[in-house]
């Protein structure tokens, strides 16, 4: 069974996600070496080699937190038996790969986050970005009991 988060990027190309995984971050990471660069000038400040190099500084950073969104943020999670496989936003955009399956050691539900030890990781789901979080929540339940079951 597998489940989707709203992050999913369904058809989008590897490309395009980079393209749009940078776009936010690196805006407004422009924006405001650009605004200190503007109050330089009016004080009569000179600005060139400042403004070249903090903003090739400032793109640099922004397009890694964005790339690194992209790497880390789940997209897909699914469960076999008890076993679990998650996909981040990076690997969804690729022909499907089937890294190794890890076991469920607990389920936790607070505050609307579901919160499950899968292998050596904790990962938090948020209700907001999975359509069926209720669906989700009792499969990582069923697999977790499995993997306390053990084989046989």
């Amino acid at each position: 069974m597998t489940f989707r988060s709203v992050h999913h990027p369904g058809t989008a190309s590897r490309a395009w996600l980079a393209v749009q995984a940078q776009a936010r971050p690196v805006a407004m990471a422009l924006l405001a070496v650009m605004t200190v660069g503007l109050a330089a000038a009016l004080q009569g400040r000179s600005i060139l080699w400042p403004f070249v190099t903090g903003a090739a500084a400032a793109y640099a950073l922004a397009a890694a937190v964005g790339l690194n969104r992209v790497a880390t943020t789940v997209a897909a999670v699914r469960i076999d038996g008890a076993d679990v496989t998650l996909q981040s936003v990076w690997e969804a955009a690729t022909p499907p790969i089937h890294p190794a399956p890890q076991p469920v050691s607990s389920v936790r539900v607070a505050y609307g986050e579901l919160t499950a030890g899968i292998g050596d990781t904790i990962v938090s789901f948020h209700r907001d970005d999975w359509a069926a979080f209720d669906e989700l929540v009792e499969a990582l339940r069923g697999a977790s009991r499995l993997s306390e079951d053990g084989p046989g």
